[in-house]
């Protein structure tokens, strides 16, 4: 073999080679991550037979609450992101912890209860397609005197839509801010019990994901005034703030595109390690002494656990 030819061979089985560690250490990590979701989802199975086998006992109230969401969305959530109009509903429930621990009863207590709003929140819909997002909780620490703590539950979803990505808005796409006011200028009237909240959280929930359920979830809150620039034509901020040059809150197709247009940005700047996007609700904010509202992003973020085997 000449030598030219023989160095050309051993390059190409070099390659090869190269390519074969890399198939195998893709699909080392593959069978590890598969490992890890089978792990969590036993885990959350487990938790559910013991909660409803064992009569007495408590667990940790922080281990509580991470078992209980999981397992909430491991049931419930089918986060996809296919949604023609993202829903929201939320209440606060009694949290009975007592020295760190909460008992297996109470806790059989508020599953029973977040199923209940989970159940009435399909019926309000009215559409057999409903399906759910995110099942958010969040314990808050109370100044009651026995310590008695409460626990905030946020439950998103929505009808299945079709679209697969952000599209910008077009020419009719003029939205009051807020109060489901529906469209405004000429085309005032018209969608009335959807804004431009709703149409940026559909926005920004595209594009579809695979169907999976989250644990370990955190809401990062994205305030207007933390996010200050110099190239909003409509503003000074990268969220929307009501200002002088705006008329009755009605906002363009240009200003919906440019709060769109920043959205990547946003969603990914404080991202917590180890963390993916799971969801975001748009709503209108107010701080006491002044007199403009603006946009707070709540953002989302958990650790992806992929689809229930079953």
């Amino acid at each position: 073999m000449k030598l030219k030819s023989y160095k050309i061979f051993i390059a190409i089985m070099a390659i090869a080679i190269v390519f074969a560690s890399c198939s195998k250490e893709s699909n080392k990590a593959d069978d590890q991550q598969n490992n890890i979701q089978d792990k969590t989802t036993l885990k959350l199975v487990s938790f559910k037979q013991d909660l409803f086998s064992k009569s007495g006992g408590s667990m940790l109230s922080d281990t509580a609450e991470w078992y209980l969401e999981g397992l909430l969305n491991y049931e419930q959530a089918n986060n996809t992101h296919e949604f023609i109009q993202v829903e929201f509903t939320r209440d606060t429930l009694t949290w009975p912890a007592g020295n760190g621990e909460i008992s297996y009863s109470d806790l059989q207590d508020i599953y029973a209860s977040i199923n209940a709003m989970a159940e009435n929140m399909a019926l309000q819909n009215g559409n057999p397609e409903f399906t759910y997002d995110i099942i958010d909780l969040r314990i808050l620490e109370t100044t009651l005197k026995n310590d008695e703590q409460l626990v905030e539950v946020t439950l998103s979803g929505g009808t299945k839509g079709t679209t697969p990505t952000h599209v910008a808005f077009g020419p009719d796409d003029h939205w009051f801010s807020s109060e489901l006011k529906g469209k405004c200028e000429e085309f005032t009237g018209q969608f009335i019990g959807r804004d431009a909240t709703t149409e940026l959280t559909r926005q920004f929930m595209l594009p579809a994901t695979i169907p999976s359920y989250f644990v370990s979830l955190e809401t990062w809150p994205a305030h207007a005034d933390h996010y200050p620039t110099s190239d909003n034509p409509y503003g000074y901020y990268m969220i929307w703030y009501e200002n002088s040059n705006q008329s009755n809150n009605c906002l363009s197709p240009g200003e919906l595109n440019y709060y769109l247009s920043k959205w990547e940005y946003i969603k990914n700047l404080n991202k917590p390690a180890n963390k993916t996007f799971c969801s975001v609700e748009v709503f209108v904010d107010y701080i006491v002494g002044r007199e403009s509202d603006f946009y707070t992003y709540n953002i989302k973020y958990g650790v992806n656990i992929g689809c229930p085997t079953n």
